[in-house]
């Protein structure tokens, strides 16, 4: 289903169609919640919208979840979907090159330098031109 749900955004995006992607990063957002791959992608959706104040709050929350590391509990379910999310997201046949590259720009736009490289490499990577990093985790809370 996440393959399925991250193929219809690069088709969304492709075709320049953001409130459709807005449409499935929310979809995705109901099933897990605090997807950095959703979240990027709404923001994106949003931003080409015109809705720039909705936007920058997302990219808020991105930056915020990139430069805290993601504190959830690698066991959990939605955990290993967020994992499945990136990893699709950045596939070098997901068709969202070009959608990364523009979230790092808008990213840097907003001076969230942290989150706008870790979009930038995602773009390389569904480019073919890296491996996928791995998402940095935060240790687990006592």
């Amino acid at each position: 289903m996440i393959t399925a749900l991250i193929d219809l955004m690069g088709t969304f995006y492709q075709a320049g169609n953001p409130a459709q992607m807005a449409v499935i990063a929310r979809s995705m957002l109901t099933t897990i919640p605090g997807d950095l791959v959703a979240l990027q992608f709404l923001g994106l959706a949003l931003y080409q919208l015109g809705q720039t104040e909705a936007a920058l709050r997302i990219f808020r929350r991105v930056a915020e979840k990139a430069e805290a590391g993601l504190q959830t509990d690698l066991a959990t379910t939605v955990e290993a979907a967020a994992v499945t999310n990136y990893r699709e997201a950045t596939r070098p046949a997901s068709g969202l090159a070009d959608a990364w590259h523009r979230i790092g720009a808008l990213l840097s736009k907003y001076d969230f330098h942290n989150a706008a490289e870790r979009a930038y490499e995602a773009s390389r990577c569904a480019r073919g031109r890296a491996m996928v990093p791995p998402l940095r985790l935060a240790a687990p809370q006592e």
